[in-house]
This record gives C-alpha cells, structure tokens and sequence, in this order.
C-alpha cells in the first residue's frame, strides 16, 4: 500500500514537472480584452497586476505587451505615461531582425502612429511629425498602408506636400506630380515599383529624369521598369553605345527577352571579368539550353564560380539532355540533400532510380509536357519518402495542450509570442517541434500564420511523406467543400489557386486580387465581403468552374486563365491535351511561376487522392 501511495506521489509530482503555467497569458488577454470593450480603468487595474505579479512573463520581458499598456494610458488620456510606455514598446520579432531590407517592424509601425497622434494632442507639432513622417516611405508594405494613410491625413492638414503625395499614391491622381520635387518623386518611384505598378512607376520616372541630378539611379530603374514592361525596343534605343557594366547587363536582358539570342549572347559576353560576370553567364547558359547546345551549356555552367539552386537545377537538366549517367547519379545525390523542396527532385528521382535498375529509356521522361510529367513524377517521388514517427510524448502532449489554450484566446500574436518563449522548452531545431508549432496555430484556426509557418520549415516538412500536408494543406475545408459539391470542379484545383494567390491569408489585398481565392476587385460585392472566407470561396470556386467549363475540364488551362487571365492563356503554346511544353514559355519568370502552380496541384492531388 505505502508503495502504491508514492507512486501516486510520485506520478503527480510527475505531471508538475511537465506542466506549463500560462497564468500570465490568461491575465494579459484579460487586460487586452478589457480595452477593447473600452473599459479602460478595468484594463488599467489588470494591467497593473500583471506587471507586479509576472514580472518574467514573456509578453512583457519582451517589451510587447508594453505597446498595449501605453496603448491603454492613451486612451485614459494619460498621455505622459502612453509616450513613457511607447518608448520602451521596441518589441522586435526575429524575422525583422534578420530582414535585409530596410522596411520597418510591423510592431513600429503602430507605436510611431499612436505617439505622433498624442504628440498632437499635446500641441508639440514638432515633435508629432517627427514620428508620422516616420510612416510615410519609398517602399510598399501592404500592413504599413493603413497606419500611413492615417498620418498622410494627420500631416496634410499642415503641409501641402503630403496632400499631394496621398493624392498620388492612393487616389491614383498625377495631376500634381509637378507639385513634388525630384526627392519626393524618386521616393515615389520606388514605391510604385515594389508595388508593381510599373505605367506609374514609368511616369514620374520619365518626369523625374529631367530634373534629377541623380541621372545613373534613375536611368537604371528607369530601364528595370521597361523591362517589367516588355518595352526591349526601347530599351535597346537607349542604351545604344552605353559603356556602363549594368546597362550593358539590361541591353542584353532586353535583347534575350525579345528573343534576339545572338545579340543577347554579345552583350551578355562583354560582361567577363566584371561584377556581373556570373549572372551574365548564367543567363547566357539559359540561352543555349533553349537552342539545344547542351555541351556548351555544360561548359559555361562548370566556370560559373556563386553557385545556387537554379544553377544546379540547369545543371542537372542538361545531364539529362546529354543523356550522362556518371556524372546525373552523382550530382542528383548531393542536389537531393541541398534542396529537398526543389519541384523538380520527383522527376529526378525517377531517373535516378530508373538509372539504378538499369531500365531502357530512363531519359525519357523529361521530354514530357509539363502537366503530366509532374503529376506522375510526383507521385513516385512522394512513395520514395518515409514517414515521420508522429507518437508524441506525455511531455509534448501537455506542451501542445498549453500552446492551444493561449490560441483559444484568439489572439495569433500572442500565440506567436508563445512560441518564441523559452518557457515552453521548444527546440525550433527539432523537426517534432516545427510540428508542435505548425499544429498550434493550426488547431487555433490561425491558417495564414500555421501557412507562413511551415513554409519556414518547409526543408524538414518535404523529408517526410506524412508531413506533406504541412506545406500543402486543407485549411478552410468546409468552406471548400461546400463551394466544390455546387460547382462540381476537383477539390485539388481550389486549393492550389488558394496556395498561389493568397496563401492562406484570408486578408490578402494585393494588385487589387482580394481575399482567399484573389479574386478580381470588380464591384460583384462590397469590399468587406471579399475578405469573408465563406463567400470569398463561394465567388472564387464559381468563377472557377466558367473557366473550368471555358477550357474543357483541362486542369491547366484552367489554372492559368484563372490566375493570369485570356491574354496571357492565348500567348502559351498548348499541346492538343491541354498540356504545355515548359521550355516553350518564353518569359523565364512566368515559367518558373507555372512550374509552381502545376507541381502546387500535382502534390495536393498526390496527397489526397
């Protein structure tokens, strides 16, 4: 008996020891939703509480929750006390740490508005402008748009100059370019070129390179802008007996993408021995491979000294068109363990293997079209994987449990903060946590941050053959399955136009292609019902099957009209079968970007079928 009593003992201090407290989280979500039922003395008293009684809570070690306490103080109008707490409010995730652009941490973006507006309040223009101006930028981020629309409106009031910079950005009026000087317009710019706006971009350029001293900056992205554009003639004109490296690299994209290959191989051959020496060769490869002279191809690749990906994906395909088993068994092994992810290792496993057993023909599927080489390269490809062992521990049982209560709390930053804690013991290292995490924002029914997530960890996720659905998964299945049983298209098809356009995020705002399915923003409803799940899937899946139905059931045509529309459908040269020959796809980014989409499709299908 008294040894059964210390078992018991001994279980329970047992399950103590594996138990995560997160007191502090359900305290600091009790504060935050008091404020936003604008009971703001109520979430003044817990905030309080929460700062004397967790003083190692991870929320507040790491200066995020300090962003809510000021946040509060404002609205209290307890403005010293909101600029004392904003100040310490330096929360920084560690993607913005490592970024390598200059755009500014979302978490910034909030507390730069919120002190400049209080700043206001308290009459100090000075030093309100100072941190407004902090959100007006030369780049484009679309969850920077809200925060800098709201201090273009805070700071026009004063300054004629904003008015005409809101004007332009986001009323699309160019009426008053001659209103900015030529700073505000480079600004601009470069704006409108992240944003993909390339017409803009090209006008207050064509203006600009008149009043300009900065002549080189503008001319260089003056000519990328054509480039996006397609306008090689012009760009050729322009550059004509240019002497500068980078020009001469843009002659020579112009010429390539106007399919003048012999003046392109001239300019590209000039830039040996220069700073652009590697990419020109690269490119210059490209163009033999395209003409079929895979020995020259192979030369040019084997002295290219940076090499990436792209580099060994081209190098591996001309083996392949060589038809050398040597050196394909060789390069395939130690591609296979750089790039796990890589679209194509389905079918160079095929011919690995088929090399091995000594088949007859083991070339012969690289000369398939795409669509069917990928469905069927992928299905093999995802036999050849094991399987994780996803017996979970008590340990990470109770762990997961902890994660998913703060999710209930509806709140993904919170989460996220969790997961970034040391207090929960997670090894990011380990693929069994990667798991962990991508299923707490899962189950939490955050699928744009579980999304985001796994593809973070996508080399660990494609190494096993029951991770996949990690990287590709069945997020919003109701809503899909609802919109697929009264549209009668493949299951397989609304997923992959998900995956491709927004990611999962059903807030997606970008190019004017609105919600979950990037639907075009026509007026068939009102803005806010774009970014409902339910009729977002509903339009989409509609829209879907005219295409669908338009394109006789053919998956790919389907696919691309829906995604890039007639024009772009008409210019590609199909088999009769619908299906497509990728190395006839002109334009090398949209290639790359069908690759995608038709591997996107052959995994949902191989995974689910």
């Amino acid at each position: 008996m008294r040894y059964l009593i210390m078992l018991f003992f001994m279980g329970i201090l047992f399950i103590q020891s594996f138990s995560y407290n997160i007191d502090d989280y359900l305290f600091f979500d009790k504060a935050l939703k008091a404020n936003e039922k604008k009971d703001f003395k109520e979430s003044e008293f817990f905030y309080k509480i929460y700062e004397r009684n967790y003083k190692d809570s991870y929320p507040l070690t790491s200066n995020y929750a300090k962003y809510y306490i000021a946040k509060n103080y404002m609205d209290l109008g307890k403005y010293e006390e909101a600029i004392l707490y904003f100040s310490r409010a330096v929360y920084v995730p560690e993607e913005f740490v490592k970024q390598k652009t200059k755009k500014t941490n979302f978490f910034q973006y909030r507390r730069d508005y919120y002190v400049g507006e209080i700043y206001l309040k308290l009459n100090n223009h000075k030093k309100s402008n100072e941190f407004l101006e902090r959100l007006v930028t030369d780049y484009y981020d679309p969850k920077l748009t809200p925060y800098e629309i709201k201090a273009l409106n805070l700071l026009r009031i004063k300054n004629p100059k904003y008015e005409f910079i809101y004007r332009m950005k986001y009323k699309g009026d160019f009426s008053v370019i001659d209103k900015l000087n030529s700073s505000e317009l480079e600004g601009l710019s470069k704006y409108f070129f992240e944003k993909k706006e390339y017409k803009k971009t090209k006008i207050i350029l064509e203006k600009l390179y008149n009043i300009s001293d900065k002549k080189r900056d503008i001319e260089i992205r003056y000519l990328e802008t054509l480039l996006k554009l397609n306008e090689n003639k012009k760009i050729i004109e322009f550059t004509q007996d240019k002497t500068d490296m980078k020009l001469i690299f843009i002659r020579a994209v112009a010429y390539e993408q106007a399919k003048d290959y012999s003046r392109a191989l001239y300019n590209y051959n000039l830039l040996n021995q220069t700073d652009y020496q590697d990419r020109a060769m690269y490119r210059t490869a490209r163009i033999y491979f395209k003409l079929e002279e895979y020995k020259k191809v192979k030369n040019i690749l084997e002295k290219i000294i940076s090499k990436n990906e792209k580099i060994d994906e081209l190098m591996l395909d001309v083996y392949v068109k060589l038809e050398n088993r040597s050196k394909f068994l060789k390069f395939y092994e130690d591609f296979r363990s750089k790039y796990p992810e890589n679209p194509k290792l389905g079918l160079y496993y095929m011919i690995y293997t088929k090399l091995l057993n000594n088949n007859q023909q083991p070339w012969d599927m690289a000369n398939y079209s795409i669509f069917f080489t990928s469905n069927y390269a992928v299905r093999n490809y995802i036999d050849s994987l094991e399987n994780f062992n996803l017996e979970e521990t008590f340990k990470e049982k109770i762990l997961k449990s902890a994660l998913t209560q703060i999710g209930e709390l509806g709140n993904s930053e919170l989460l996220d903060l969790a997961t970034r804690s040391k207090n929960f013991d997670l090894d990011i290292d380990t693929v069994r946590d990667k798991i962990t995490v991508i299923d707490s924002f899962a189950k939490s029914s955050f699928y744009k941050e579980a999304f985001e997530k796994s593809k973070k960890y996508k080399r660990d996720m494609y190494r096993y053959r029951n991770l996949l659905h990690n990287i590709y998964p069945k997020y919003y299945w109701n809503e899909v399955e609802s919109a697929r049983k009264k549209n009668l298209i493949p299951q397989s098809l609304i997923y992959t136009v998900m995956y491709i356009e927004s990611g999962f995020d059903k807030n997606n705002d970008k190019f004017d292609r609105i919600g979950l399915m990037g639907i075009p923003l026509e007026g068939i409803l009102e803005k806010e019902k774009y970014f409902d799940p339910q009729e977002n899937i509903e339009l989409g899946t509609k829209l879907l099957k005219q295409s669908y139905e338009k394109n006789n059931a053919m998956i790919l045509k389907t696919l691309i009209d829906y995604l890039y529309g007639e024009t772009v459908l008409k210019s590609l040269n199909f088999e009769l079968d619908g299906d497509l020959k990728l190395e006839t796809v002109g334009d090398d980014k949209l290639q790359k970007e069908i690759e995608e989409i038709v591997y996107t499709y052959a995994f949902y299908s191989a995974i689910y079928n």
